[in-house]
């Protein structure tokens, strides 16, 4: 019975053959052509990837160049984020304004109207206001009938529901 060991190096190895391999079909099937060997011959794998990606994109940028000057059409004299924008105004401004219609919607403060426990340590949590909350976590979290909340959206993409009352938080998805 024959057996194989596997080791780190080894999945190192296959790893950076797959991903060679997989660049290379992507390269052929863009018909373009770069050079690895610089890139074989260094030592950690985060080199290497470093090194392979900056020779994809180099690749990119040149059949991007080639591309309009064999069509006859003109070559991208700037990135669209360096042209002003349509209004007249800088492109810093019209990206402010954009991370202005990203900002987190408004904190919910009510108080809490019904609560039904759908799975243990898991409630439903109707406000007063007529919204319907889902807690989403299972864990205990003592809330009762008349309890003042606060649900907030957090920096990590999920709303929080969180009692002055008690300490923590719950982590919560609107029904209704």
């Amino acid at each position: 019975m024959t057996t194989t060991k596997i080791t780190k190096r080894g999945l190192q190895t296959s790893g950076m053959a797959l991903f060679a391999s997989a660049l290379v079909t992507q390269l052929a099937a863009a018909q373009v052509s770069i050079d690895v060997s610089a890139c074989v011959d260094l030592t950690t794998p985060e080199e290497r990837l470093a090194c392979f990606e900056a020779q994809v994109e180099a690749a990119g940028d040149a059949s991007a160049e080639a591309a309009p000057a064999a069509t006859g059409a003109p070559a991208r004299s700037a990135p669209p984020e360096a042209a002003p924008a349509a209004t007249g105004a800088p492109a810093a401004a019209s990206r402010d304004r954009d991370e202005d219609n990203d900002a987190p919607p408004p904190d919910i403060i009510a108080k809490v109207a019904e609560l039904r426990e759908t799975v243990p340590n898991s409630s439903l949590i109707t406000l007063d206001n007529g919204q319907v909350w889902r807690q989403t976590v299972p864990e205990n979290y003592p809330l009762r009938p008349g309890s003042d909340v606060r649900i907030y959206y957090s920096r990590w993409n999920a709303y929080r529901l969180t009692s002055p009352a008690l300490r923590g938080f719950i982590q919560v998805e609107r029904v209704r």
